[in-house]
């Protein structure tokens, strides 16, 4: 295409172009984009003027501009551990839509369990002018970083990590509950014969789900059975926690539970190796959910985490904030699961 014939093409307008170009205030077409026209008592004559306008020409908003003025950048910041991870790709999935639901960009980024890179992430966020960060955190967040420099703290919810005495507002999963009785489900059905296969410890999500083994399976050799890695959640660190179990039996496990889906699937990789194929009689556990599990010839058991409420919770929690409108009633707010056995809900 040639400069003038690009030249040519029509271009989105500006708000205070539309306004003045069909003879109404800047606040009218403000209030008609936004979907206020009826509770402003804005005439239909009015509106449809304005909405036939953008229609045939679009509008831009100048959010320079607009950000100057009201020193917001209508931006929120999540950073997770894996964008890789289904369940925090789903929870970013749910966030987005918050989002634009209120005319807000979501900026995502992942830290893969790097304290360092958590840290600068923040730093970059901030410096960028975001107005909430939503953060699944790798270590124990500190107020100090989620300050601008000669600015109030920025508005901050921490979601799946509920750390000790943390001053932020928390939505997580209940991970100890989903946990028992997802143990106590393939204990009934594999004998008791079961393992736990699980990757950074030290994370409250992980230890809580230990608890919930734990308490499930309530006898003194339960130690034995868990299997832990403390470098991070992945598929290699599945594959390392299966090897060093097979090492130890005779043959595959009756049953298993894995931390989460990177570590099963590193797991069931293991088998592959070892096995030519995965056993069938294995009955599998896990966390969170995606849809190839489906296709599986084992019985499959799962907690699937309720991702849009918690990202409903922590998205109305931050925006509470944005707009002075204070914390949660309560610091921490956990969020009930779901115990599914292949497709169906227990």
């Amino acid at each position: 295409m040639d400069e003038e014939a690009a030249h040519d093409l029509p271009r989105p307008r500006t708000i205070e172009e539309i306004a003045a170009e069909t003879g109404v205030s800047v606040t009218t077409v403000r209030l008609v984009i936004n979907g206020q026209a009826e509770r402003y008592r804005i005439s239909a004559r009015t509106r449809q003027a304005i909405e036939a306008y953008i229609a045939r020409h679009g509008y831009v908003i100048d959010h320079a501009g607009r950000s100057l003025k009201l020193r917001r950048s209508d931006a929120v910041g999540c950073i997770v551990p894996d964008l890789a991870n289904a369940h925090f790709a789903r929870l970013i999935a749910e966030l987005e839509e918050q989002c634009r639901s209120r005319g807000l960009v979501l900026l995502t980024a992942s830290t893969h369990e790097k304290p360092e890179r958590e840290r600068q992430t923040v730093s970059g966020l901030l410096a960028r002018g975001v107005d909430g960060i939503i953060i699944a955190p790798c270590e124990q967040p500190e107020p100090l970083r989620f300050v601008r420099r000669g600015h109030r703290p920025v508005a901050t919810v921490v979601i799946d990590r509920a750390f000790p005495e943390t001053v932020f507002p928390t939505v997580v999963g209940d991970n100890e509950a989903g946990a028992r009785r997802l143990t106590e489900q393939i204990m009934a059905e594999s004998g008791g014969d079961v393992f736990f296969l699980g990757a950074r410890p030290d994370m409250p999500s992980i230890a809580a789900r230990i608890r919930g083994f734990v308490e499930a399976f309530g006898s003194s050799g339960v130690g034995e059975r868990i299997l832990t890695e403390p470098e991070g959640d992945t598929a290699s660190a599945g594959r390392r926690l299966m090897d060093d179990l097979l090492a130890v039996l005779d043959g595959p496990p009756k049953s298993f539970i894995s931390s989460s889906l990177l570590m099963l699937e590193g797991a069931l990789q293991a088998l592959l190796d070892r096995f030519g194929g995965i056993p069938k009689e294995i009955i599998l556990g896990t966390f969170d959910h995606h849809p190839l599990m489906e296709l599986s010839a084992n019985r499959v058991l799962s907690v699937r985490q309720d991702t849009v409420k918690i990202a409903s919770v922590a998205f109305n929690c931050l925006v509470d904030q944005m707009e002075g409108r204070g914390e949660m009633s309560s610091p921490l707010q956990i969020v009930p699961g779901a115990l599914y056995a292949d497709r169906q809900r227990l």
